[in-house]
């Protein structure tokens, strides 16, 4: 089973609402939301934890957010446990878990950039179905959303070339290994994918208001 939920983030926390929620992590994740600059910024790290802390109840795990560790690239996990992963962009924050197999999701708000300084990261074969696109924005954002949801399922993030994992289809094997890519409709304004080992016929996606 995979489960997903997402919040969107509409206003700017008073110093109150974020020491309420932030006395719901452990230290060292509280100081890791802190760092950040903006308050969006801050405000998206604690959500995500907190997205995570209801999946874990969900899937009845006894697990807390002081179990996680992280592997040689930094994606955080837990060593015996549901395996799970966070992503967010603009304003929304996105988390889904699954009790068995690995799993990625990215989110990304789409926005006009000049693609040509992205045409190094994708395959021919990806650009070719990006450019039948009627807009070419939603054809980079929903494959650079692919491509990023298996690099972290793969558990490499960036540390992978992205030009070496091709996202055209609806599945890939990398190092032995089939990930099923599915999308998420969270917000028209975003392309959010999900990247799992496991065969994501029953996504379960549900809205939290923090």
């Amino acid at each position: 089973m995979i489960i997903c939920c997402y919040t969107e983030i509409k206003h700017h926390w008073s110093e109150q609402e974020l020491a309420e929620k932030l006395i719901l992590l452990p230290e060292k994740l509280q100081q890791q939301a802190l760092r950040k600059r903006q308050w969006i910024d801050k405000q998206l790290s604690v959500a995500g934890k907190l997205l995570l802390l209801r999946l874990l109840k969900e899937l009845n795990s006894q697990l807390s957010l002081a179990d996680l560790r992280y592997n040689d690239y930094h994606r955080p996990y837990f060593d015996a446990g549901p395996d799970y992963n966070i992503a967010h962009s603009g304003n929304i924050a996105v988390c889904c878990a699954t009790a068995s197999g690995k799993i990625g999701v990215d989110i990304e708000q789409i926005q006009e950039i000049d693609l040509a300084d992205y045409t190094d990261y994708f395959t021919p074969k990806e650009w070719n179905k990006i450019n039948r696109y009627p807009n070419k924005y939603d054809g980079f954002y929903d494959f650079w959303t692919r491509k990023e949801a298996v690099l972290k399922a793969i558990g490499t993030g960036f540390h992978t070339p992205l030009s070496s994992v091709d996202v055209s289809e609806e599945n890939l094997v990398y190092d032995g290994i089939t990930y099923h890519i599915k999308s998420l409709a969270i917000n028209q304004d975003y392309k959010c994918h999900v990247a799992t080992t496991l065969i994501p016929a029953d996504i379960q996606l549900a809205p939290v208001n923090l």
